[in-house]
């Protein structure tokens, strides 16, 4: 393609289909036929020799430079429209973020944007991918199929930047009106009080590894054991169990469940380190920024 042909609404076409992540969706933001984003990506791909996406189950992924052209042509995009000074309908989408993160942290975090109004103000969210494998992990963010991974540092990739959080204590809860359980709870009442588990592999990991010692020492098997942290925290409010909480959420949940901590000094602090990860080309996105920013807060 002659550089002094090159068709200018082809840097609109390209924004709009790396912020879909889909040539379906751009083509509903663009109001144009789906052969009309077909035939923009033809002649993208012809003008720089390069594939620029590759297609997945849901969607599509940008190659390297897709994504390099699309920082330098969204800020010419967003040059051109405040420029004309006219309601388009680019101003309509809303950035979506992709979040892996376990469920208290997607509970929590969703409370927090939705009260800054920064959801659907700012951007969208998309929480994703939850229980994985360090590799899988490490592979999502590469291909740009999450922008933050929150959770356990994974091991060392040049393409990858972990941002230190907070350290993940975890302690007891119940419900207010548990009978035989007050303010404390002894080794011996733990190890003979009712309780429910996690089945997931991440928080099993992370319990045996911040509450070893109390874990081994029960008597009894949990009553409950699932895979579904909605269903283990109601539970513990229909009946008198017990169940293993980060200690971060905790006044968090006691706001919209009742109910409460049970202390018990024995169990070991401080040792658990979660990370914010997200990939080297994201580094300055004001909106993830944002929410790393938010994820660091102390929580009150």
């Amino acid at each position: 393609m002659d550089k002094k042909k090159f068709d200018y609404n082809l840097i609109r076409y390209l924004v709009v289909i790396v912020e879909t992540g889909s040539m379906v969706s751009a083509a509903e933001v663009l109001n144009v036929a789906p052969s009309a984003i077909s035939y923009a990506v033809k002649k993208l791909r012809a003008h720089y020799h390069d594939p620029l996406f590759t297609r997945r189950l849901n969607g599509i992924i940008p190659t390297a430079l897709a994504m390099n052209l699309y920082g330098k042509f969204k800020a010419i995009d967003s040059d051109i429209i405040g420029a004309l000074n006219v309601e388009n309908v680019l101003h309509k989408f809303t950035r979506k973020i992709y979040i892996r993160c376990d469920p208290f942290i997607e509970l929590w975090l969703t409370e927090q944007l939705l009260q800054r109004q920064l959801i659907p103000n700012d951007f969208g969210i998309e929480f994703r991918y939850f229980n994985l494998d360090n590799e899988l992990r490490a592979s999502k963010l590469r291909n740009k199929e999450v922008d933050i991974d929150i959770g356990l540092p994974l091991p060392g990739d040049r393409n990858l930047v972990a941002r230190p959080l907070f350290d993940l204590d975890f302690t007891l809860i119940c419900r207010d009106s548990h009978k035989s359980i007050g303010e404390f709870i002894s080794r011996e009442q733990l190890a003979n009080e009712k309780y429910v588990a996690y089945g997931l592999s991440t928080y099993s990991t992370l319990l045996r590894t911040d509450t070893f010692d109390a874990i081994e020492s029960r008597n009894v098997d949990p009553v409950i054991v699932s895979d579904s942290f909605l269903n283990l925290i109601l539970a513990v409010t229909f009946e008198d169990m017990l169940i293993f909480c980060p200690a971060r959420y905790v006044q968090f949940l006691k706001k919209i469940i009742p109910v409460r901590e049970v202390k018990c000094e024995y169990i070991k602090k401080g040792n658990v380190k979660f990370v914010a990860h997200v990939h080297k080309q994201n580094i300055g996105n004001s909106a993830i920024e944002k929410i790393i920013d938010i994820l660091k807060e102390k929580i009150q």
